[in-house]
């Protein structure tokens, strides 16, 4: 067995998953296979098993992840979760592996807890939709709706509406109850 990793190494895009399966060759490897659109990423499970994960990006083929690319790194949405092997179940934000059994720790960002309050309202709302509201990574959003319900802004709904938020009720305007923008 291999070590645990907290981190994802990109090694690069390649048309063919076998090229993609030669290039993960450490916890955490990431090969991105691509032609025109992207089709999977293929990963060394960052659990250290040492097992070669394919997560499916093309919709046609299936239930899909979300790939982002951006300034920060690499950012996969949903998390992944092992049913089978190590039973490894983890989130991709920036480049950096965030274990689910691990506490959360809040990365605050202003700027964007301010975008995200403008969009609650008195009824709950799910990060994701607030996150492509907002053209926001859907991890940064459920970090700053979270960050919000610490400060008393924001409330967490509770059982199936977990994950989704909507303003505290003393948030909320008296005279008039605010509704979704977008």
């Amino acid at each position: 067995m291999l070590k645990k990793t907290h981190a994802v190494q990109f090694k690069g895009a390649v048309e063919r998953q076998s090229e993609a399966t030669e290039q993960v060759d450490n916890p955490g490897d990431v090969a991105l296979v691509e032609r025109g659109v992207p089709r999977s990423l293929v990963m060394r499970c960052p659990d250290g098993c040492g097992d070669i994960l394919t997560v499916n990006l093309d919709r046609r083929a299936g239930p899909a992840w979300r790939l982002y690319q951006r300034e920060g790194g690499l950012t996969l949405f949903p998390s992944v979760w092992r049913d089978t092997g190590c039973g490894a179940h983890f989130i991709v934000w920036d480049n950096v592996i965030h274990w689910t059994n691990d506490a959360w720790i809040l990365r605050r960002n202003s700027s964007l807890e301010r975008a995200v309050e403008g969009r609650l309202t008195d009824e709950l709302a799910s990060f994701v939709d607030i996150a492509a509201a907002v053209d926001e990574l859907p991890w940064s959003v459920l970090d700053a709706c979270r960050s919000l319900v610490n400060s008393g802004i924001a409330v967490e709904g509770t059982g199936a509406e977990r994950s989704s938020f909507r303003l505290a009720s003393d948030s909320v305007p008296t005279s008039r109850a605010r509704k979704r923008r977008w």
